[in-house]
């Protein structure tokens, strides 16, 4: 129960409104019918709780699966250890395809592919990389 502290019950009701809200007062027509990516970049502003920072992401996960709606993670390796780091196979985000940035060449986000996901259970299914200043992704399926 979130008791008003930053903790993870609090941080997960977070990241359940803010789902919530992305789905219900932006304008979106059936966001049932969308794939949500997560956003785990160091550049966003995140809890220095790893633990705080998952609950977060399950809240959002949560929320948009109880509506019928598929979830990605979007991230780096380095940037997801940073931010949660490793989460049990339990938890919400296992499973979930994982988006992984930071490759510098096509040939370096093809290979990518065959990276680890960033969660238990879960795989890679697209990449990306820049070139001229301009980000491309790679379809790993």
């Amino acid at each position: 129960m979130c008791s008003g502290a930053e903790d993870a019950a609090c941080a997960y009701m977070y990241g359940w409104a803010k789902a919530y809200d992305d789905a219900n007062i932006r304008g979106i027509s059936n966001p049932e019918d969308y794939l949500w990516w997560l956003d785990v970049e160091t550049e966003n502003s995140w809890s220095t709780d790893k633990v705080a920072n998952a609950a977060d992401l399950e809240g959002m996960t949560d929320y948009f699966e109880s509506i019928g709606a598929d979830v990605g993670i979007y991230s780096t390796s380095v940037q997801w250890g940073q931010i949660v780091g490793r989460v049990s196979a339990d938890s919400s985000l296992a499973g979930l395809p994982s988006w992984l940035a930071g490759a510098r060449t096509a040939n370096g986000a093809k290979n990518n592919c065959s990276s680890a996901p960033l969660t238990p259970g879960g795989f890679v299914s697209v990449t990306q990389f820049v070139s001229r200043g301009f980000d491309y992704d790679y379809s790993c399926i």
